[in-house]
């Protein structure tokens, strides 16, 4: 009776502690902590020295785990290997029990583990591995009994586990699943919205392309300012699919103000409108699209527009407007109202605005600016009449001058001096007295007259005014210069006989002038002359190796008058000269005259 009272006590005993270690197995959910638990209970039920647990994954790889009572006296590797490669063999079996083995073995090798019980792990008819102890001494019913119960429950864990994990994993491949969906979805909704972004800026562009052609077109027309004005905004209206189109001009007095004679606006329409104010320093909203490039976009099918005033003054249910400039300058802005669409204007449509906005503005500016170079073009024309007739006036007048001069001098100083000469030819007859000083006097006078008769050439060439005499008087002239100077002169003409008696006289005034400076103060001995005729207009050249002068200093030299006269005669016939030199390399006149 005591026995058995033993007996019901110890099952009592154990009972309790399989039932506290069921509620601890079952606080625990990962498989290395459920391991490290059943060995340490396993310990504790079976009163062994080493518990281990062998688990084989789904690909049979297998993991071992293992324990001592007395961590001091830790098995070795090496033997836990050999007790579940033994127990995993089903090696001389000693006992066996629906629920567990008992092995002992004999062997002097096993070392201080002679006996050892070994229990597999099954759940849900599948073997996830086994667990085991051993100890020096054998095991009794009880406790083999308690190991196997104790086996199941570690086997009940462990799968728990093991389904716990395969749901969690589960779970976190339907959440990355449903992240890559949401993920793919975002993709597609992106992607969608690009293309068709793409789309819209794509008709985007070809409107804008269409609207900077019908600006090039409509400015190549050569209408009107107001025909151009007309005609442009119902391009822009048909792109934009606006009923109405209107500029709007910023004026000296900075305000904007309609421009009539837009598409689909009436009298009415543009009676409606007031001048608005508009300056860069406002903060008002056309202020902001003329001076800040603001985009206008409002519609009464957005119930939050805070435009619905503007909508209402101008009495439409929808507008859209851009700055209009040239380039830095802001002429006003443009503005389309009442779209057909049902949806209304969109952004695209303020891109096609914009780029007919920036091109008509420098049609609109080039077109004020050609009407600003013809008025200019008209007073110059005036201008230019004026001086041709001032320049044929004042040649006139002077040739008149001219004319007189060397009539007067032919008709009295000539001829005066060519019968002093005579009469001193008549005194100076064979053994008369004075024959040395009349020679000299006669000498003297010859002198006086081939110079008055020089003075005479300049005034008044004799063959200017007849055909093929312009080059004439050139060559004679140079053939003056080389017989009073004994100068070498290089002559080179290419010039028309055409040109007016006041052209050709001028020309020849400026080589003339040009070579009395080399006679006079020159002392060269070598002389090019070119005048030819290139692209309209006559250009003469005069250089010489003579002493050279500064030119700086030319208003102090003696002939300077000569020289000043050629830079303004130069410019009286629209034209320019020019004069070069140093002192010892010689001088080089040039010039150019206009012909017509």
């Amino acid at each position: 009776m005591e026995t058995v009272n033993r007996s019901e006590a110890g099952a009592w005993d154990v009972s309790e502690a399989l039932q506290s270690v069921s509620e601890e197995l079952a606080r625990l959910n990962d498989i290395p902590q459920i391991a490290e638990g059943a060995l340490r209970w396993a310990l504790e039920l079976t009163k062994s020295s080493v518990a281990f647990v062998a688990l084989v994954d789904d690909a049979g790889a297998r993991q071992v785990f293992s324990r001592a009572a007395d961590p001091p006296d830790n098995v070795p590797r090496e033997e836990i290997e050999r007790l579940v490669a033994a127990a995993d063999a089903s090696l001389s079996p000693v006992a066996e029990t629906p629920d567990s083995t008992w092995y002992g073995t004999m062997d002097p090798a096993a070392g201080s583990l002679r006996s050892y019980c070994g229990q597999p792990l099954k759940a849900g008819g599948k073997v996830l591995g086994m667990i085991g102890v051993a100890r020096s001494s054998g095991y009794t019913a009880i406790q083999r009994r308690t190991f196997a119960v104790f086996g199941n429950q570690v086997a009940a864990a462990l799968e728990i586990a093991q389904l716990q994990r395969r749901r969690q994993e589960m779970v976190d491949s339907l959440v990355n699943l449903r992240t890559a969906l949401d993920r793919s979805e975002k993709r597609r909704l992106q992607n969608e919205e690009r293309a068709q972004s793409a789309e819209r800026v794509e008709r985007a562009h070809e409107a804008a392309v269409a609207a900077l052609l019908a600006v090039s077109v409509h400015a190549r027309t050569g209408q009107t300012l107001g025909d151009f004005y007309r005609r442009l905004t119902a391009s822009i209206a048909e792109l934009v699919s606006a009923d109405k189109v209107l500029f709007w001009e910023l004026n000296n007095e900075g305000m904007l103000v309609a421009i009539p004679g837009a598409h689909g606006v009436d009298d009415a329409f543009i009676g409606r409108l007031y001048p608005s104010p508009c300056a860069p320093n406002r903060d008002d909203l056309t202020s902001n699209v003329v001076f800040r490039d603001y985009s206008f976009r409002a519609s009464r099918i957005d119930d939050s527009s805070e435009f619905r005033d503007v909508l209402d003054a101008l009495s439409v249910n929808d507008a859209i407007s851009v700055a209009w400039r040239a380039g830095d300058q802001r002429l006003g802005l443009v503005a389309a109202y009442d779209c057909r669409r049902p949806e209304g204007f969109s952004r695209e449509d303020t891109w096609v605005l914009q780029k007919a906005a920036l091109a008509a503005g420098l049609v609109w500016q080039l077109r004020h600016v050609e009407a600003d170079l013809k008025e200019t073009v008209e007073r110059l024309q005036k201008v230019d009449a004026a001086r041709q007739l001032l320049l044929k006036n004042v040649s006139t007048a002077v040739d008149k001058a001219y004319k007189r001069i060397a009539s007067e001098l032919h008709d009295d100083a000539l001829q005066k001096l060519t019968a002093a000469e005579l009469q001193l030819q008549r005194l100076a007859e064979p053994n008369g007295a004075g024959k040395t000083v009349l020679s000299e006097a006669q000498s003297l006078l010859s002198q006086t007259e081939d110079a008055l008769r020089r003075l005479l050439f300049e005034v008044r060439p004799p063959a200017l005014d007849i055909p093929g005499g312009f080059e004439e008087t050139i060559r004679d002239r140079v053939a003056m210069l080389r017989s009073l100077t004994g100068v070498e002169a290089a002559l080179s003409l290419d010039i028309p006989d055409e040109l007016s008696y006041e052209f050709k006289s001028m020309v020849f005034r400026q080589i003339a002038e040009a070579l009395t400076n080399v006679e006079k103060h020159a002392a060269a001995t070598r002389v090019q002359v070119s005048v030819r005729r290139i692209d309209g207009a006559v250009h003469g050249l005069v250089v010489d190796n003579g002493r050279g002068f500064v030119v700086s200093e030319r208003d102090h030299l003696p002939g300077h008058l000569g020289l000043l006269a050629l830079n303004e005669r130069a410019l009286l016939a629209g034209g320019w000269a020019k004069i070069e030199s140093e002192p010892g390399v010689g001088t080089t006149v040039e010039f150019w005259m206009p012909t017509g």
